[in-house]
């Protein structure tokens, strides 16, 4: 009990881990070195190996026999698992040898051209010009162009364009037989009215259209995550953790010119801000600004909005509160601020204090123009001493 336990909880955080790599982390798929794509494309390359056996062989031995070469039975089944032996050994060296450098590089161009040559010989032995292999082959590709660099894929390309060709041409010419895998009895026939013809075209596709859109999957979580995070990264200040001046501005405008709605605007100034820099240093400097962020956080409503300006000064941005409301908000920050306390390393503790002055939007001003009007508040408010919360009215 207690081992398949463990067994379970391994699986539980392998699964964590492989969920963690494809769809939580920032490193995206299509940003990954060749070298690691390399990889991934090798257990593709088993798994769709093995399925391929796996659908001869339950064939081979039912009522669909008659179907299949049983002269190329033997050479079929030899070649399929040199194919997986091969492809694993491939897959043990690079694992091997991943420190070194100049073999990732090389590792990073093979591994692909090994992955569509073998797919190509797949599709050689199932008819070259098939649905399942034209079908597959334009999946690949499209895969490979957006996974890899064109100086890459380009290369590549060119050889497997080159085989191509080649197994047609020979093919056209009788040198090597269409569709060895299959009987004469039904490369003679009509292969569209032969069900299980059809049917196979139909499994041999499927699991590289599965595999490929899951490729896809996974790149457009990756990549929604991504810009997800972009976007937040562009609205949010990168030293306090609380809104840009951008967005604190785009976020007055919606609410005054979109949802029309009324909004009070605080503005508040770090007193005496330039003297913290000068006796203590920026990294001290840094910190108030950061433990200030959290206080005027913790002392907002939720749809509240709290930007930083630019240098000590921040922003308040309260949707539909009146001049009464908005200066409870104020005087509740300024109060929160005056009683923060910094301790130094030198056991020096450190105390500041910010001046408010608030304005509320009007719907005949541009944002611009209540900005100036809590502005001249703020000054205001260090007129008198600093310290205080004025508000438009007593400008």
């Amino acid at each position: 009990m207690k081992i398949m336990q463990r067994l379970i909880h391994k699986i539980k955080q392998a699964w964590a881990q492989i969920r963690f790599h494809l769809f939580e982390t920032d490193n995206v798929l299509i940003y990954w070195p060749d070298f690691n794509k390399g990889i991934l494309l090798l257990l593709f390359a088993l798994l769709t190996v093995c399925g391929h056996l796996s659908w001869y062989v339950i064939n081979y031995h039912s009522e669909n026999r008659i179907w299949l070469s049983e002269s190329y039975h033997d050479y079929r089944m030899f070649t399929t698992y040199c194919q997986i032996a091969l492809t694993s050994l491939i897959l043990i060296i690079s694992l091997t040898f991943k420190r070194f450098k100049t073999f990732r590089t090389f590792m990073g161009w093979f591994i692909p051209l090994y992955f569509g040559l073998l797919l190509i010989y797949s599709a050689h032995t199932v008819g070259i010009y098939s649905p399942a292999a034209m079908a597959g082959v334009v999946n690949i590709l499209l895969i490979g162009f957006v996974f890899y660099q064109p100086k890459v894929i380009y290369s590549i390309a060119v050889i497997v364009a080159v085989v191509l060709v080649g197994i047609g041409y020979l093919t056209s010419i009788d040198a090597i037989s269409y569709a060895p895998l299959f009987s004469e009895r039904l490369n003679n026939s009509e292969f569209y009215k032969n069900s299980f013809w059809m049917n196979s075209m139909l499994i041999l596709y499927i699991p590289i259209l599965m595999i490929s859109a899951l490729f896809f999957e996974i790149l457009l979580r990756q990549w929604r995550r991504r810009e997800r995070k972009i976007e937040t990264l562009s609205q949010i200040d990168g030293l306090t953790n609380v809104y840009n001046r951008r967005y604190s501005t785009d976020y007055a405008e919606h609410l005054q010119y979109k949802k029309k709605l009324p909004y009070a605007l605080v503005i508040l100034d770090l007193d005496y801000f330039k003297k913290i820099n000068d006796n203590y240093g920026h990294d001290i400097g840094d910190e108030v600004l950061r433990r200030v962020a959290q206080v005027l956080k913790a002392h907002v409503r939720g749809n509240d909005i709290v930007g930083r300006f630019g240098g000590e000064e921040f922003v308040l941005i309260l949707p539909e509160q009146n001049l009464a409301d908005a200066m409870e908000v104020a005087e509740r920050c300024r109060q929160a601020i005056e009683m923060e306390q910094i301790h130094l390393a030198d056991g020096t503790l450190l105390k500041v204090s910010a001046s408010f002055g608030v304005a509320l939007s009007d719907s005949g001003k541009h944002l611009e123009d209540i900005a100036k009007v809590a502005d001249q508040a703020l000054y205001l408010s260090k007129n008198k001493g600093r310290n205080t919360v004025s508000h438009y009215l007593e400008v």
